[in-house]
């Protein structure tokens, strides 16, 4: 499945209107902010229809997802949006997780802790708050908005820089950051090791894919929060997104920033894979420039590339 869908559901009382365009969108919050509502109300119309008193509108069918042969109703069903709530005890197994990679349905779930099995990005965790322009209204209308903004970053000059992995994006980054960079050997590390360092040094920059570490921003947050030590984690979808839109191979310039209509479900687990087929499709007859995760060709640090790489950085980790 693919593309960017409107959801807008209603009733007498309260109106929710969000955009989901990724395989996987996270509701995070706690009790009373509505995230039960939601469920009832697209439960109820899935029932009921217009006999309910729900308007519902969208291009794709809406199903909430139960424990009630959870797992032959996602392979029976094609090209639809599922909603699962945090109570259905299936949402954490490795079944789920297995069930979700690979199909053709999209998938909102609400949970407010991590969900580790999944891969899931950053930008598309959200929360739940009554837009206060209404308030006083017998209809309550509710604003999903995004929960992780880490967009207002602060300028920093690394002392250490821990990157997410130990492949090609680790090499650049060593090339940029020379004798400071170490890797994480993994996104489920980054947390810990961003902790540890700020015990050592007094600013700490972590990067990593975006588009797959949703799963571990609440331990990453949780870890730096009170750490005397300046901590900044830069999230770019993926080290192979960063050379895409950095010029250095010539890419449809949709397939980075209409990424929805091109990364299908059915085969993309995250964007992070779907832009790393899209780097290495598109320099496979390149001898210098040829793409493989686990190692860097010469072709990327030569110094024009390099500084065209440069160039997609935020200037404010780059002092």
């Amino acid at each position: 499945m693919v593309g960017k869908y409107e959801i807008e559901i209603y009733d007498n009382r309260i109106h929710y209107q969000f955009e989901i365009k990724r395989n996987i969108t996270i509701i995070q919050g706690d009790s009373a902010t509505g995230k039960t509502a939601l469920i009832r109300l697209i439960a109820d119309y899935q029932r009921l229809g217009k006999g309910s008193g729900i308007t519902l509108i969208c291009d794709k069918k809406c199903i909430v997802l139960n424990s009630l042969n959870w797992e032959s109703v996602i392979r029976s069903t094609h090209d639809q949006i599922f909603f699962v709530d945090e109570d259905q005890p299936f949402v954490r197994s490795g079944d789920f997780a297995n069930a979700v990679k690979g199909s053709d349905n999209y998938f909102v779930i609400i949970y407010r802790d991590s969900l580790p099995r999944l891969a899931y990005s950053i930008d598309e965790i959200y929360g739940i708050r009554e837009d206060k322009k209404y308030s006083g209204l017998k209809k309550t209308y509710n604003e999903v908005y995004k929960l992780y903004n880490l967009e207002e970053m602060k300028p920093i000059s690394p002392e250490v820089v821990i990157v997410e992995d130990s492949n090609s994006g680790y090499e650049f980054f060593s090339h940029v950051f020379v004798d400071r960079c170490v890797s994480a050997g993994g996104k489920s590390r980054v947390a810990q090791m961003t902790f540890e360092q700020l015990h050592k040094h007094s600013s700490v920059l972590s990067i990593v894919d975006g588009a797959a570490f949703g799963s571990e921003i609440r331990e990453y947050l949780r870890r730096v929060r009170h750490m005397e030590g300046k901590a900044v984690l830069y999230a770019p979808e993926s080290f192979e997104y960063l050379v895409l839109i950095s010029g250095i191979v010539n890419v449809d310039r949709k397939k980075t920033e209409e990424t929805y209509e091109y990364a299908d479900s059915v085969k993309y687990e995250s964007w992070e894979q779907y832009y790393t087929d899209c780097l290495m499709e598109l320099t496979a007859d390149d001898r210098f420039l040829r793409y493989s995760k686990h190692k860097l060709r010469g072709g990327y640090l030569a110094e024009s590339n390099m500084n065209r790489l440069k160039e997609v950085l935020p200037s404010l980790i780059l002092s």
